[in-house]
């Protein structure tokens, strides 16, 4: 059996119990306990579940990483108008950041064939900019995650230190609003973390189902996102929070 046929069953076994023991779900497959406990390491690097002594657990669903074509269809309209309105703040001429979030994916696909560099992790948008032809595209290498479809780790990071940013267009899982900006994997949060510091300006792409979650790993605070695109008007509460700490708010339409 192939690991991502196995990882597929793995977390089908998670979603159902809940738990799962490393001997059980061995016999099951028919592997070694060595080769589950692999697996387990993969996939609580990518943000699926959690090891536990002599197992895993499931993750709850605001830090659970899931998968790029899952995340795709979800709000997915509603995604498209935060890419619509993100588009005025892609200066040409300039160099941005595009992480491996489903809304910033949508920005690529309609972003003009204008001068510009595009620094990203993400394989799916560096596919949808190749053909355009007055657009530099650079690749950050690293650990490829099968989740999210993007490279992490140390040399992504070293990728980041060779180049200025502009801008950064990110997304997150979570938006608190006294803790700031999570996301379901270490991986991804150390990475956007060193794009948040070195970012003249960050703009954050996440719709209203982001409002309020926290998920696993925070990588910034509130007053290091300039603008904030969404696609409904947030709670007052959230609103009055992030507003206060020097974010910016647009709701697109």
């Amino acid at each position: 059996m192939l690991a991502l046929e196995r990882h597929r069953k793995l977390i089908e076994c998670l979603n159902a119990r809940g738990s799962v023991r490393t001997a059980e779900v061995a016999t099951e497959l028919g592997v070694t306990e060595e080769t589950v406990r692999r697996d387990f390491e993969r996939l609580e690097t990518d943000g699926q579940l959690v090891r536990t002594h002599g197992g895993a657990l499931r993750l709850d669903v605001s830090r659970r990483e899931f998968p790029m074509r899952e995340r795709m269809a979800q709000n997915a309209s509603a995604k498209a108008r935060i890419a619509r309105a993100a588009l005025a703040r892609v200066a040409e001429g300039s160099t941005v950041f595009f992480d491996a979030s489903t809304t910033v994916l949508q920005l690529a696909a309609i972003l003009p064939d204008k001068p510009l560099t595009v620094i990203t992790n993400s394989l799916q948008v560096a596919l949808s900019l190749a053909e355009k032809t007055h657009i530099t595209v650079c690749l950050l290498g690293g650990r490829l995650a099968q989740s999210s479809l993007s490279c992490t780790g140390w040399a992504a990071m070293q990728g980041l230190e060779m180049n200025r940013i502009d801008a950064a267009f990110i997304s997150c899982r979570g938006l608190d609003p006294a803790l700031g900006l999570s996301d379901a994997t270490e991986a991804q949060a150390q990475l956007k973390r060193q794009v948040v510091l070195r970012a003249s300006e960050v703009v954050l792409l996440a719709d209203h189902t982001k409002a309020g979650l926290s998920s696993s790993f925070f990588f910034a605070k509130n007053s290091d996102v300039d603008f904030w695109i969404t696609d409904s008007p947030p709670q007052d509460d959230m609103r009055d929070a992030v507003v206060s700490q020097g974010v910016r708010l647009e709701v697109a339409q």
